[in-house]
């Protein structure tokens, strides 16, 4: 009998290709390489990842310069309209922001003095926000003509005034052509102020004009006077060698009341150096009071400084010496004075001596007459 079972089933074995087989180095080549591709998305992953953080953070700069320059633009706003205490928190905002932003801390300080200063305190009265009657608010447009109109009649608070109210509507409407009338505005009433003698306040202005763009010369010029006038009145009464040395040079310019401070600094000075026993300095400083300004209670203390320095500098006197008259070689004796008793000349003279001329020998004349 056949040993095959008729209920079970050849039992196939598939043939296997011997080129399909594959070994172990294949394997694990193909393992790295998947490991190498893992490694390259991942890092470009990475890569792309740390390129759109840096994108983020710089669009996230950008938009935060661009808030700290709409609010600091605001906060100048509001320190010209005299709201300071907005103009405080508009400046601390930009500080939270760019703590280094150019001229805010200096701004922020001028904001917090003006919101401490008492209200009965005399000095500048800031231009108010609220627009007058005659002031037309219905539309932009019309506050920018009106704005127009009063820069070319020179009424430059007027003009501000107009611009301030466009700038807390819409910061935006016409910037650049409002940022540019605002700029010279301010310089113009900066320099009228320093001509008028209100030096702070003009300062003051053609600092915020800079903001907007570079001063001309002649501004810069202006500010740098005053400046210096600020610097030399810090020594009147203080010290009058310090005032009267800087009021010196501002008067040759006579710029505002510098002459009159100058000549009063000059006398002042010149007591201390008379109580310091320099009478000479002291009545250089009296001749210049006395030359700038009429003094008339000054004339005497000024005598009194000048003759004390002559009778200093005076040469010293020697003792007095009688002359002898010497002889005069034209042979004419010399001119005897009250006081001089004259002796003959000693010694030979090149004068000779006057000879005597005989007289005639008289001759007997007959007294008989011939017969």
């Amino acid at each position: 009998m056949d040993s095959t079972r008729p209920n079970s089933a050849p039992t196939r074995r598939t043939a296997v290709p011997s080129g399909s087989r594959r070994s172990p180095r294949l394997l694990l080549a193909a393992g790295a390489g998947l490991a190498l591709a893992a490694i390259v998305v991942a890092g470009s992953g990475f890569a792309g990842y740390q390129s759109g953080v840096a994108l983020g953070h710089q669009t996230q700069v950008a938009q935060g310069h661009s808030a700290s320059q709409e609010q600091f633009d605001l906060g100048v706003a509001d320190l010209l309209a005299a709201r300071y205490d907005l103009a405080i928190q508009r400046f601390e905002y930009v500080l939270q922001l760019e703590p280094n932003y150019p001229g805010v801390t200096e701004l922020l300080e001028k904001a917090r003095a003006g919101l401490n200063q008492p209200t009965n305190t005399p000095g500048p009265t800031a231009t108010p926000v609220t627009p007058t009657p005659t002031l037309d608010v219905a539309s932009l447009d019309g506050l920018f003509s009106q704005a127009q109109a009063a820069f070319v009649q020179e009424d430059w608070g007027r003009t501000l005034e107009a611009l301030l109210v466009i700038r807390s509507r819409d910061a935006s409407f016409r910037r650049d052509e409002a940022n540019s009338m605002m700029a010279q505005a301010l310089r113009n009433r900066g320099v009228g102020s320093i001509l008028r003698g209100d030096i702070e306040q003009g300062i003051y202005d053609l600092a915020l004009a800079e903001r907007f763009g570079p001063l001309d010369n002649s501004a810069v010029a202006w500010r740098n006077s005053g400046a210096f006038y600020l610097f030399a009145n810090s020594y009147f009464g203080l010290d009058w060698q310090l005032a009267a040395a800087n009021f010196e040079s501002l008067c040759r310019a006579d710029l505002w009341d510098s002459c009159t401070k100058y000549a009063r600094a000059a006398y002042e000075y010149g007591h201390l150096l008379l109580a310091q026993s320099e009478p000479c300095d002291a009545s250089d400083q009296y001749a210049i009071s006395l030359r700038l300004r009429d003094n008339p209670p000054l004339e005497p203390t000024a005598t009194y400084a000048a003759r004390v320095c002559a009778t200093l500098t005076a040469p010293t006197p020697t003792g007095t010496i009688t002359p002898t008259p010497t002889p005069s070689l034209t042979g004419a004796p010399p001119v005897p004075t009250d006081t001089d008793t004259p002796t003959p000349p000693s010694g030979p003279s090149d004068t000779p001596p006057p000879t005597e001329t005989p007289s005639p020998t008289p001759t007997e004349t007959p007294t008989e007459t011939p017969t």
